[in-house]
């Protein structure tokens, strides 16, 4: 995979297709200017599912991303294991699965910018044990 310039964290795709949520607008807006689809990982794109599991158009609509090309993924999981499993032992019970592959993804790309909806962890994460993450927040 080439270089790329944009990593999105669940909160981001759950927003822009619930439009009860407080977001929805701010992320709609976001994926409209990106010129590009954002990279992301199987683990966020589960826990979306799980969010939006109330409404199964939604769920079936995140399924769709990807192949639809509103989404680029990653394998993380697959070649980053010991990489991931190190970012939870250090966040403790802060980070779940998809926070770490956020912050291995902003890792392993680190000219990205991560789009997310929870400023208060990425705030606190770090990529490569002291750099902070680049952010497009609400």
């Amino acid at each position: 995979m080439p270089d790329l310039r944009y990593i999105v964290d669940s909160g981001p795709i759950i927003a822009a297709l619930n439009r009860r949520d407080s977001h929805h607008e701010w992320a709609k807006a976001v994926f409209a200017s990106l010129g590009e689809a954002p990279t992301t990982c199987e683990a966020v794109l589960t826990e979306a599912c799980w969010h939006l599991r109330e409404s199964p158009e939604a769920v079936a609509r995140v399924m769709e991303m990807p192949a639809r090309g509103d989404l680029r993924l990653y394998p993380v999981a697959h070649e980053e294991g010991v990489a991931l499993a190190g970012l939870v032992r250090k966040y403790g019970k802060r980070m779940d699965l998809a926070d770490a592959s956020i912050v291995r993804l902003a890792e392993l790309f680190p000219n990205a910018t991560v789009i997310t909806t929870d400023r208060e962890d990425f705030r606190i994460y770090r990529r490569n044990r002291n750099d902070p993450i680049a952010l497009i927040h609400p």
